[in-house]
């Protein structure tokens, strides 16, 4: 059997038509409409949606952090994410710091192995036109840093990532 035909017998067996998972190119699904704030891993129908991230400019000991998602809709919206095996286990927001000056990322340490995590969901829910706020703490040895985050999770039943300005931190 040629190997074109054991692929096809490999998609002849899933459980679903593969056809109906696939979305083509241009689509609108996968194109924003012109003037929207969507972006492709925004679904457009999540376009009201929009993140914030603080944090203390100064601080000594762990970094608090505060993921803060708007909402603008007319109707309540459910977020839902999961523990992150490269964030140590938390949950949101999920994070990237960098040393400030240079590109050397301090967390998620490079080459850390990734923990194994329980397969819990934390939801939230924002009231039509409110918001929902996800917290954790972030441990960093002293230095300047900038803190980028995002979410990273559903909403609408629908996997988003929903971006938030960076923060400068100075740890003590």
């Amino acid at each position: 059997m040629s190997s074109r035909v054991l692929a096809l017998v490999a998609l002849l067996a899933l459980p679903f038509p593969v056809a109906a998972q696939q979305v083509p190119p241009g689509s609108p699904a996968t194109t924003p409409a012109p003037g929207s704030t969507a972006t492709p891993s925004t679904p457009a129908s999540l376009s009201g949606v929009t993140a914030t991230l603080t944090a203390p400019r100064n601080v000594t000991g762990s970094v608090p952090l505060t993921l803060t998602l708007k909402s603008s809709l007319a109707e309540p919206i459910t977020f839902g994410v999961g523990r992150d095996n490269d964030q140590n286990c938390a949950f949101a927001p999920t994070v990237r710091v960098l040393r400030v000056g240079t590109r050397e990322v301090v967390y998620p340490a490079p080459g850390a192995e990734p923990r194994i995590c329980t397969q819990e969901l934390l939801t939230k829910t924002a009231p039509a036109g409110g918001s929902a706020v996800f917290t954790r703490d972030l441990n960093l040895p002293a230095g300047d840093y900038i803190i980028e985050g995002w979410f990273g999770g559903f909403a609408h039943d629908e996997r988003v990532k929903v971006p938030a300005q960076p923060v400068r931190v100075t740890v003590r």
